[in-house]
Parts: structure tokens; sequence; C-alpha cells
């Protein structure tokens, strides 16, 4: 029993996953990223969070000594279930485009746990945020 309320304590409140991150340019990639995530596959544990950056393989002039200057980008996590990380991987190397030189980079980790997490059915979704 939990000694607060006298409700039992969860088994696991944890399930298995993975994040799925990427660097995107800032030109808006990343709110139809997410909107898409959102629309054609149900992913609602997504971010995107404005960042600082430098180019390391990129066209990068600068005085000896000293660093590129920075350009905004945006960082993206995607929290998935492990069975499905893999179709989402590629869901997004499409969707961002990533083939193409230049256009950012992704990576996936595992989580030692994450939590489940559901929108409530009864509110209405926003619409057109970004």
């Amino acid at each position: 029993m939990n000694d607060k309320d006298g409700t039992p304590p969860l088994e696991n409140p944890y399930v298995p996953g993975k994040v799925i991150c990427c660097i995107l340019p800032d030109d808006g990639t990343d709110a139809h990223l997410l909107a898409a995530l959102r629309s054609e596959l149900g992913i609602i544990r997504a971010n995107s969070t404005s960042c600082r950056g430098i180019a390391a393989l990129g066209d990068v002039r600068t005085k000896r000594g000293k660093l590129p200057a920075p350009t905004l980008v945006k960082l993206i996590d995607v929290i998935v279930d492990e069975d499905q990380a893999d179709t989402v991987f590629d869901f997004i190397f499409e969707q961002a485009n990533l083939a193409k030189p230049g256009r950012g980079a992704m990576w996936q980790a595992p989580l030692i746990g994450c939590t489940l997490f559901a929108l409530p059915e009864d509110v209405p979704d926003e619409k057109d945020i970004f």
C-alpha cells in the first residue's frame, strides 16, 4: 500500500521504449514533422526545442582560433515503444528529407523505461498552431 493515500503501488509504471532524436534546420520542418507524426502515426510523445548549432561537416569560414557563428536549429525528441521504433525512424527520415546532404542528423537509443501517456478524449485538438 502507498503510505500517503492508501492506494496500491503500481507493479511497474514504466514500459520499454526508445528515443529518436534528430537535428533539423530552423525552416519549419519540425512543425510539419510533429503534425505528420500525430496525424499519420498517432504519436503524441514528441518535442521540438530551439537550439544553437554549428555544422561540423558544412562549409565554415572563420578566423583561425575562432569558432564559427552558430545557427538556429531544432532538436526533435520522439518517444516510441520498442516495437515501433524502426518504423518511426524511417518515417522521420523520409518526412524530414534527411537523405539530402546538410538537412540534419538523427539517431535512436534505448530508454530504461518510459511512462505511458494518453491525451484526454474529450479535449479538442488545437487548430493550425504552427
